[in-house]
């Protein structure tokens, strides 16, 4: 029995059998809108999209969920990565201390070398400690008191220390940025097949309220984003914040008064700095999101350019990828002025403060000079202080890219790692469900109610039955979208009805394993899809080491047969 009921209800199936003994069902239309297509999306509702994007716009990741993904060899790696950045970036606070000790060397040699006969009575003024004594004798006073040796021996220590630690910080800086690099490719090629592979479990309603040519970028351009904020940027930035701790404390031992007036202006700094990072993420986001939609669009041009040339329509897809990348321009625009201001404002702010450490530093070198002083804050005092918090400014400057990496990683990790830990709720690689031993082949739909996921509003199916017996040739006949696709996806299990039930031999199919149902299930599609490869591979992909006879049955029950042994390579 086909249907209870011949009458004409909105979304029932109706049975006649013709002279010939098949069945032909007609099914109702289906109050659909002009731009909708059957399987329920909307030709013209690119703006509703849109709106839907930003309401399911994801918020970052944390920096610590980027690596969620990495094994215990490459969190070995990365530590390894990061020990070797820090070791790096201690041997600069060294240079700045050898730095000072050498110019301390040039300005006591210029000064011993400027005593003689006329100067000898105003240096034992300002030395009033060595008395009466000649230009030898108060050179080599001066040169116990100062500490200060052979001007040459100063200059030597100064070149091989410079050039030792030269040579740590390469093989330090070869090791981060190795073990961070392998590390990161580790992890995203890990995320990329099981990006792929969330992808194919996804059920197919999933995909109707997703625009699927995204995932190309997704794939490519986010994971590329992703990598790049979790490689050697990572040690990089830690180098770079490392030289700034280091150097701060380098500053402070010698010379805390001086270091307190710079870093006097740090807050603003901070504040600039972290106002630019989190705009910047915010524009990222939006930025990624818009490049996706375009690119989205090149991807499903190229895939139909053959349909596009056919109808003349070059020049409206050209007109709507530009579209597109006007978004993605206006974001990226502000992104760039958000970042020049920052940065431009972060410099200021940075040279103001070293105006400000050589007009009290050299007033402290003053203060401190015998008579009156006690000789405490020297010139390599004001150096190293100096170049101490310059180059700890200067590295809180160049970090700043990095974090703007970070923030768009985090970005394109949200996306990412929502699709990937996403569970389909049809699972065609799932192990559960019974795998019955024979199949007779009965089908029925029992009063099945059914809408697309994609256009809720609009009901296909209401209260639709339906069985077919073994054997039986049906025909289901009625207007575009009135729910004929929709019976036969049902049957296959690309979507749940909202209720009622589809049976195969009087089990419902949901308590049926997935992959063992679609094994035997044959659907020939008005356009089917090839792969480009040989005629037989296609056909053998639905039943995987199929014999070439299987292969040619196959061919014959989709009435393919006559036409492929005409060919010339035949099946090849």
């Amino acid at each position: 029995m086909l249907s209870d009921s011949k009458r004409n209800m909105p979304g029932q199936l109706t049975a006649e059998k013709n002279g010939f003994g098949h069945t032909k069902i007609d099914l109702e239309p289906i109050n659909l809108d002009d731009d909708t297509h059957e399987n329920g999306k909307s030709i013209t509702k690119e703006k509703e999209e849109e709106k839907n994007e930003e309401k399911n716009t994801l918020p970052p990741v944390s920096l610590l969920e980027l690596f969620r993904y990495s094994n215990l060899f490459e969190k070995f790696l990365m530590c390894l990565g990061v020990l070797a950045s820090v070791l790096a970036a201690a041997c600069m606070p060294i240079i700045f201390i050898l730095f000072g000790n050498v110019t301390d060397a040039f300005v006591y040699n210029a000064m011993l070398n400027s005593i003689n006969n006329d100067t000898l009575p105003v240096t034992i003024a300002q030395y009033p400690q060595f008395g009466n004594m000649t230009v030898e004798e108060l050179r080599d006073a001066l040169k116990k008191s100062l500490g200060f040796g052979d001007f040459f021996h100063e200059v030597v220590v100064f070149g091989s220390g410079t050039i030792g630690i030269g040579a740590a910080q390469l093989l330090m800086g070869y090791v981060f940025v190795t073990t961070m690099n392998y590390a990161a490719e580790g992890q995203v090629y890990r995320i990329r097949g099981m990006f792929l592979q969330s992808i194919l479990k996804q059920e197919i309603g999933w995909f109707d309220t997703h625009q699927t040519n995204d995932f190309a970028s997704r794939v490519t351009e986010d994971l590329n984003k992703l990598q790049e904020g979790i490689g050697e940027k990572v040690g990089m930035f830690i180098f770079f914040m490392t030289i700034f701790v280091m150097s701060l404390v380098n500053a402070f031992v010698h010379g805390w008064e001086l270091t307190l007036i710079i870093i006097s202006v740090f807050p603003l700094l901070g504040i600039s700095t972290g106002i630019m990072a989190k705009a910047q993420s915010k524009l990222s986001t939006l930025e990624m999101k818009e490049y996706a939609r375009a690119g989205g669009v090149a991807e499903e041009v190229l895939s139909s350019v053959r349909t596009v040339v056919a109808f003349g329509g070059e020049a409206k897809e050209v007109e709507r990828y530009d579209k597109n990348l006007v978004h993605a321009k206006k974001a990226g625009v502000k992104r760039g002025l958000v970042t020049g201001i920052g940065m431009g404002l972060m410099w200021f702010i940075i040279y103001a403060a070293y105006s400000l450490a050589f007009y009290y530093g050299t007033g402290l070198i003053l203060d401190s000079r015998p008579p009156n002083g006690d000789g405490s804050f020297d010139p390599s005092n004001l150096i190293i202080v100096f170049f101490s918090v310059l180059m700890g400014a200067m590295n809180v400057g160049q970090s700043a890219p990095y974090v703007e990496a970070f923030n768009v990683a985090r970005g394109a990790a949200a996306t990412v790692f929502d699709i990937v830990e996403r569970k389909s709720s049809i699972d065609p690689t799932s192990k559960e469900g019974k795998k019955p031993s024979s199949v007779s082949g009965t089908v029925e739909l029992r009063n099945v109610y059914f809408n697309y996921p994609s256009r809720p509003e609009v009901k296909i199916l209401q209260g639709t039955s339906l069985r077919v017996e073994p054997g039986q040739t049906v025909a289901l006949v009625g207007a575009s979208g009135c729910g004929k696709s929709t019976c036969i996806q049902l049957i296959q299990r690309f979507y749940d009805p909202l209720s009622g039930s589809v049976l195969l031999d009087g089990q419902d199919i949901k308590q049926l394993n997935l992959g063992w149902l679609r094994d035997h299930i044959g659907v020939v599609g008005q356009e089917p899809v090839l792969f480009a490869t040989t005629i037989a591979e296609n056909i053998r992909y639905g039943l995987p080491g199929a014999t070439i006879e299987q292969i040619h049955a196959a061919a014959k029950e989709a009435n393919a047969h006559e036409f492929i042994i005409k060919l010339p390579k035949v099946l090849e």
